[in-house]
């Protein structure tokens, strides 16, 4: 990793440490070192589109300082690809995640000025031709979904485990089989944004300086209602968990005109996708009683299945 990223970056490190965060298994990330005492984070993923360093890049040069801009590399690219993995540096954030600390009614607030600057931005044509429609995840998710009703209802559980993820789902299917009708097809299209398509607490770092929404692997070109469901009920401690919480957020954001149907799409394709990735996660690994923990609490009352189907 270090001869990569010296000569694909022209810079040198004297230490390299892995960190995990979230539930992208198809993402490594390092905080890194380099000669000098600066400090990066560097990350080799296979997931997302390469969309997300060109959204990046543009959004910093726009000046919205919640977004930090790649570094680029040492031919002025924005990522390079090694072993089939795309290489990219931004610099480290060293501030606390918001799913761990929670944020203030003035972070809230602040979120919400973020989020809404990002959706303010206009999109040069480069960027149209580049940002996909939807999510290229949640794609996959109607045959993952059935591959996984298959087995549950069909196959002896291999461990204890599986059997009560099997049961979980099994009692819930009717609602995973509502979520993959509701997203069968898109609704009419209404103003398309830079959207993250990911913005839960998660993905925001704060410093006492400033709030950082991060993991842009996932942006698409979407109604604002493709992020703003994150902030509307459903996600547990990921989104506002108090009425106080939710009126700051939009304190920042500002007035938003949310289309009802736009946004049960919306909450119905990222319900689905969270059903079926952490019942695979729960199966594959890794984390899988955590995985299995987080699936179950997404099928709760007050889970946003419930949200997307209600």
């Amino acid at each position: 990793m270090r001869e990569w990223l010296a000569a694909d970056f022209g810079i040198d490190f004297v230490t390299l440490i892995r960190v995990r965060h979230g539930a992208d298994n198809a993402a490594e990330v390092w905080r890194a070192t380099a000669v000098g005492g600066s400090e990066y984070a560097v990350k080799w993923t296979s997931g997302g589109t390469t969309a997300a360093y060109e959204v990046t890049s543009y959004l910093a040069e726009a000046g919205v300082r919640g977004v930090p801009a790649p570094i680029r590399t040492s031919t002025g690219a924005l990522w390079t690809t090694r072993e089939g993995r795309r290489l990219s540096l931004t610099p480290w954030i060293d501030g606390a995640r918001a799913s761990e600390t929670g944020l203030t009614t003035d972070q809230w607030r602040q979120y919400g000025g973020l989020l809404a600057e990002v959706h303010s931005q206009a999109v040069p044509d480069r960027l149209r031709a580049l940002l996909p429609p939807l999510n290229p995840i949640n794609a996959r998710m109607p045959a993952l979904a059935g591959e996984l009703g298959q087995r549950f209802a069909t196959r002896a559980p291999e461990d204890d485990l599986e059997a009560e993820l099997a049961t979980t789902w099994l009692a819930h299917q009717g609602a995973v089989d509502a979520l993959v009708e509701r997203t069968a097809q898109p609704p009419a299209p209404g103003p398309r944004v830079i959207c993250h398509a990911d913005p839960h607490l998660g993905n925001a770092l704060v410093t006492p300086e400033q709030l950082y929404l991060i993991d842009w692997d996932d942006a698409v070109l979407a109604p604002i209602e493709q992020d703003l469901l994150f902030m509307l009920g459903g996600m547990g401690s990921l989104g506002p968990t108090t009425e106080a919480d939710r009126a700051a957020f939009f304190a920042g954001y500002g007035s938003a005109a949310l289309d009802p149907t736009r946004l049960t799409y919306y909450r119905s394709a990222r319900a689905l996708e969270d059903v079926a990735l952490w019942a695979e996660q729960a199966i594959t690994g890794p984390d899988r009683a955590e995985s299995l923990e987080i699936l179950q609490e997404v099928l709760g009352p007050d889970g946003l299945v419930v949200q997307a189907l209600s």
